[in-house]
């Protein structure tokens, strides 16, 4: 079915593609990848069966190997913000929860999912006013085998490149000719010296939108939203 989704086919009586046979490998691999087992193996073998008809049998062979769970995750470069308070806002790579600990099986590793997550945590640095934290590439600590050899325990360790924390310096306007600068000024709830908060700014921003609409005017667009990181000498300071 993924195979299909993807638009990959290999038929019978069709000549050999080496790369295509190594992209349906790394199809399953992948697929693995999602439900947890990290650690699989997928080997193709070639084998002829005639050298008259000059045909071959493809196999894929599988080693599924234990299913990856997570028992902790430790984040590695950050100071601000706890361990703690960062995983909690991981969605699907996430460890037992603490209380529950002696009855909680832990998450499953899901390599896909991780994109996600470390956006979350991002959101969350930026919502802290480190507008230019950084998530990095995810390891796993092998911790320790099930004795069965079906679970793997891991720690998830997150690189974190926190940044400095920016302040609000200066909350200016431009381009706006129909709505005035008094009248959008109060729809963002920051003033000179807040910590920079990417989420309040968003809602300035909903609002403002929801403003221009009521006046017929809804193709306006907002322009320095995504200048913040990169500009701390402009509306954000550290």
């Amino acid at each position: 079915e993924e195979l299909k989704k993807r638009g990959i086919r290999i038929a019978l009586d069709s000549f050999v593609d080496p790369g295509l046979v190594k992209q349906v490998a790394n199809v399953v691999r992948e697929l693995y990848g999602e439900k947890g087992y990290e650690y699989a193996e997928v080997k193709p073998e070639i084998k002829p069966v005639s050298t008259a008809t000059k045909t071959v049998n493809l196999t894929f062979h599988i080693t599924e190997g234990p299913k990856v769970r997570i028992r902790s995750v430790e984040f590695l470069g950050n100071a601000a913000i706890a361990d703690g308070k960062l995983a909690k806002k991981m969605k699907d790579n996430k460890g037992p929860n603490p209380w529950l600990f002696l009855f909680s099986k832990g998450g499953t590793f899901n390599e896909g999912k991780f994109e996600d997550d470390a956006d979350l945590v991002q959101q969350y640095y930026r919502e802290e006013g480190y507008v230019r934290a950084q998530i990095g590439q995810p390891q796993l600590r092998i911790l320790e085998d099930e004795k069965d050899g079906k679970t793997r325990w891991v720690q998830l360790q997150v690189p974190v490149t926190e940044g400095p924390r920016y302040r609000v310096g200066q909350v200016d306007f431009s381009g706006n000719t129909v709505v005035k600068t008094e009248g959008l000024r109060p729809l963002f709830k920051l003033d000179q010296g807040d910590w920079f908060n990417e989420k309040v700014i968003r809602k300035g921003f909903e609002k403002a939108r929801e403003l221009y609409g009521t006046g017929g005017y809804f193709e306006f667009t907002r322009g320095a939203e995504d200048a913040f990181p990169d500009d701390p000498t402009g509306a954000a300071q550290p």
